[in-house]
């Protein structure tokens, strides 16, 4: 016992506590400047009708664990039925009396999103919050059944179809909410209008990158466009979250035991939780400060500046139309569709 007292005299003495000390500092200030700002709203949205796709893991799934506990009645939009249940287990259990239901939506088939705005036309008299949560990163090379490159329409132009045909129920709302994941990434994209399937050449990270620069260049647009309607349009970066299973699905981060053994330490240290990295999302969603803001690209739960290519609405125009032929919509009818307070806009009335 003597020596144990006299070593730890010792080492009290020495460098080492002041060291462990700025280590764990360090540490704790790096975790905490990633976790980025938690959402200070205690709003309720009890009675808001919100849908969220990809809700059944990761950001989406922590965004519906928040939004029921303030008692939103969640659509829970899911390729995976099971997976869907399992997350409405997991919810109940923070909040009981949550009010959830499951439809099946795959956003990479043109198809499954009719069907699905469909339902919610039959369903619903008015949808108050659209959440585009659903994506994929690092994904191989593969068209989808409609011929286009899966990255692009899973992470942009299914969100872009499924968003113009639920407009006339999110014009219903008194307050209608546009909520576009984006990332990081999109600073880094390039947008390649005459091969936006990525034909001639593919790379995983520029395909999600551009997919990524799409979301937010046509939220900006969008909120232009529809700027006299209820509807409120913006985009929004999670940052980097770790636990949403695209590392182990799609990277090579996931490989082997040796790999995840020396690469988690730094995922661990640089990369936010699920539940820090839906914060700026459940805040776009529930604060009223928000009802009239519109265009803007949040990152934790603050307005930033997006890349300067976001601003090109000219550009933006370009990749609007072209988006609404792939996808086969109207978008002079989807305009008129959706009344203003003294009548149908136009598309010439609303670019101006």
């Amino acid at each position: 016992m003597q020596d144990f007292l006299s070593d730890f005299d010792s080492f009290a003495q020495s460098w080492w506590p002041y060291l462990i000390t700025l280590f764990v500092s360090i540490i704790s200030a790096i975790r905490i400047y990633v976790g980025g700002t938690y959402c200070d709203s205690s709003h309720n949205i009890e009675g808001k009708n919100v849908i969220i796709t990809g809700g059944a893991s990761g950001i989406g799934l922590e965004t519906t664990k928040e939004l029921a506990k303030r008692g939103a009645n969640i659509i829970l939009a899911v390729r995976n039925a099971d997976k869907g249940r399992n997350a409405i287990e997991q919810i109940k259990m923070l909040a009981p009396r949550a009010n959830i239901v499951i439809k099946l939506l795959d956003t990479s088939e043109f198809s499954s999103i009719r069907d699905f705005a469909d339902q919610i036309k039959n369903e619903y008299g008015k949808i108050d919050v659209l959440i585009n949560n659903a994506g994929i990163i690092f994904h191989p090379y593969k068209k989808t059944t409609d011929g286009n490159e899966l990255t692009f329409v899973t992470n942009y132009l299914g969100p872009f179809l499924l968003t113009h045909l639920l407009l006339p129920v999110l014009n219903k709302s008194d307050n209608g909410r546009v909520i576009n994941i984006s990332a990081l990434a999109h600073f880094n994209g390039k947008l390649k209008l005459d091969d936006l399937n990525s034909e001639k050449s593919f790379n995983e990270k520029d395909a999600f990158a551009q997919s990524k620069l799409a979301v937010t260049m046509c939220t900006k647009y969008m909120a232009m466009l529809y700027k006299k309607t209820n509807i409120t349009f913006n985009s929004v970066n999670p940052g980097l979250v770790r636990d949403t299973g695209h590392i182990k699905k799609y990277s090579t981060l996931g490989c082997s035991y040796l790999t995840k053994l020396s690469v988690w330490p730094w995922i661990w240290l640089f990369m936010k939780t699920p539940k820090q990295g839906c914060q700026s999302i459940v805040y776009l969603a529930v604060e009223p400060t928000l009802n009239t803001v519109s265009g803007c690209y949040f990152s934790d739960c603050e307005i930033k500046e997006p890349a300067e290519i976001v601003k090109d609405m000219n550009l933006a125009k370009v990749l609007y139309e072209k988006s609404c032929k792939i996808v086969n919509i109207d978008p002079d009818k989807i305009l008129m569709s959706i009344e203003k307070r003294d009548g149908p806009i136009t598309r010439s009335e609303a670019e101006h």
